[in-house]
């Protein structure tokens, strides 16, 4: 799980431009569920059968993008 973390905090995901997270997520996905697809909006869609209740888990990709252009005094 850290190393996942690490990966992910690492990863460029940049709000438009979130290819390098979703990649990760895809992987980590693969072979823990039984379908998983992408819309149009880049959004991952997972799919897990079974008989137990059904449960949604949603989370975002992106991260703010900031430029820093000045630094004052006061940092």
């Amino acid at each position: 799980m850290k190393e996942l973390m690490k990966r992910l905090s690492v990863a460029s995901g940049i709000s438009g431009f979130e290819g390098e997270v979703r990649d990760i997520i895809r992987s980590e996905l693969e072979g823990h569920v039984d379908e998983i697809e992408e819309d149009s909006l880049g959004n991952i869609i997972a799919v897990k059968r079974g008989s137990g209740p059904s449960i949604m888990l949603a989370a975002h990709m992106d991260e703010i993008g900031l430029m820093v252009r000045h630094i004052d005094k006061k940092g």
